[in-house]
């Protein structure tokens, strides 16, 4: 409940009590007031005085205020008592509120703080208003005759509420924001009438027939298997190209290039225990090679690689992890203006198995972190062409394969960074502890629409288990952009 409302709600219930409870005259007021600070008048003074108690002489004489002063602070004290107690209810929210009345007098005061025009209206009113004669004397008469209903009630209650109302508009003019203008037309929230129809049921009937109420046999039951494997994957067709002239001032070469991709995967989640991950993906790009005179394309981006996982849940996010990966290529390379075979299909190949344990973070649709630190490794690196230098592949000269034992950390991230731009990253770092094999694979898709995108491939390598020339690094880049089609499903 906001501030406003409290505080009106307030003055509903306090204008309520004091409207019902009595009506206190000016001279009843007057003493309330002249017995806290100043002398009442004569005449309360000569009533107060009879019902004065006589206490013994070795005491002091103990005056009582006045009966309507003790029925005032009564009142005053049975309002706060009931108040209290209500608003505790109020704020229960597991308490069912029962036993109080809403009164549609007081809408004004349970409404937000709203600008009426009758409160003003009202103010500058002079209906109803009657001369004050000093020396005509009370009816008492009047008095005595007996009390009938209020027929003017709501119409009294309303000139408090709007006096009350002014009064505030005057104290908190700042905590008014609405308008009488802006409630007309509301209509009030009416809810549907739900009727509660019995069932009429023969029960000899379905006595008689062999069947019970609510009996479902066999033939009725529909057994739905779980299916804990999900299915899902992408692929994409990009393309760039680049024009240049013959007489072009600063040189240079008119090239084309093709890339498409394609990543599957089959995961087995039963939300309890096991995870089992497969993912199957590769990439192939090719582009024209105008300077090579004896290949008139070339590959420049070549990979296949399969990769498990089968995790048995630890504790929290970790679980302990049997992994493998197998990656290779299609399609043969050579070396510019040359037949001499760099790369071709199996050559290389690498493998690795481990044993460790794998760290997951997944937030739907946003955020898949997966973090895989193997203690244990087995790393196998074979050239199965005899064209192919394995030294460049780390094998040694004269082998055929290489089996490496060491540990190996993985990590893979997918990460949704806003609405147009996905991020799908990889990196593996593996080692003996005498050499370094690291990759940081990433690719940067901008989302055009379902079927169009633009991709950045960004690809760093560090190999120091490889003879280098004299000049070069141990660090390798690859960078490429491209613009095409992409579906992910």
């Amino acid at each position: 409940m906001k501030k406003t409302s409290l505080f009106l709600v307030l003055l509903m219930v306090c204008g309520g009590l004091a409207a019902q409870e009595m009506e206190i005259s000016s001279d009843t007021v007057k003493i309330v007031t002249d017995s806290l600070s100043v002398t009442a008048p004569m005449d309360s003074l000569q009533e107060s005085s009879t019902e004065k108690k006589v206490v013994p002489a070795a005491k002091k004489k103990v005056e009582l205020p006045p009966r309507e002063v003790q029925r005032f602070c009564q009142m005053m004290r049975d309002f706060r008592r009931d108040y209290d107690a209500q608003l505790e209810r109020w704020d229960d929210i597991y308490l069912l509120i029962t036993g109080i009345r809403p009164n549609p007098d007081y809408y004004k005061l349970s409404m937000p703080a709203t600008y009426y025009e009758a409160p003003v209206e009202q103010a500058f009113s002079i209906s109803g208003w009657k001369p004050r004669i000093p020396f005509v004397k009370e009816n008492v008469l009047e008095k005595q005759l007996p009390k009938v209903a209020d027929l003017q009630r709501s119409a009294q209650v309303d000139k408090a509420v709007n006096r009350q109302l002014l009064s505030f508009y005057l104290a908190y003019p700042g905590l008014v924001k609405q308008n009488e203008e802006n409630l007309k037309g509301l209509k009030p929230i009416l809810g549907e009438k739900m009727v509660n129809q019995p069932r009429k049921e023969n029960l000899l009937e379905m006595m008689q027939g062999g069947e019970l109420p609510n009996q479902v046999t066999e033939k009725d039951l529909l057994v739905i298997k779980p299916n804990f494997w999900t299915f899902g994957g992408n692929g994409y067709l990009q393309f760039s190209q680049n024009y240049i002239s013959d007489n072009w001032y600063k040189g240079g070469e008119s090239t084309k290039s093709l890339l498409s991709g394609f990543t599957w995967q089959a995961n087995y989640d039963d939300r309890q225990r096991i995870q089992f991950e497969n993912k199957v993906e590769w990439k192939l790009g090719f582009i024209t090679a105008p300077s090579d005179t004896v290949h008139s394309y070339k590959a420049n981006n070549d990979l296949l690689r399969l990769s498990s996982k089968l995790g048995y849940k630890a504790f929290s996010t970790w679980y302990y992890t049997f992994s493998a990966e197998f990656k290779t290529q299609f399609f043969s390379n050579y070396e510019t203006n040359s037949d001499n075979l760099v790369s071709a299909f199996f050559s290389p190949a690498e493998l690795n198995v481990g044993l460790g344990m794998d760290y997951k973070y997944v937030k739907d649709g946003v955020c898949n972190l997966s973090v895989l630190v193997n203690p244990i490794n087995y790393s196998l690196y074979s050239v199965a062409s005899d064209r192919v230098d394995p030294t460049k592949f780390n094998i040694k000269e004269g082998h055929k394969r290489e089996s490496v034992w060491g540990s190996r950390v993985e990590s893979t991230l997918k990460w949704k960074v806003f609405s147009v731009l996905m991020w799908e990253s990889r990196f593996s770092y593996t080692t003996n502890y005498e050499k370094v094999l690291a990759e940081w694979e990433n690719t940067f898709t901008f989302s055009i629409n379902k079927y169009l995108s633009t991709k950045l491939f960004v690809h760093g390598r560090f190999d120091d288990g490889v003879v280098r020339e004299e000049g070069d690094s141990y660090f390798q880049l690859q960078e490429l952009l491209s613009f095409g089609l992409s579906y992910t499903w």
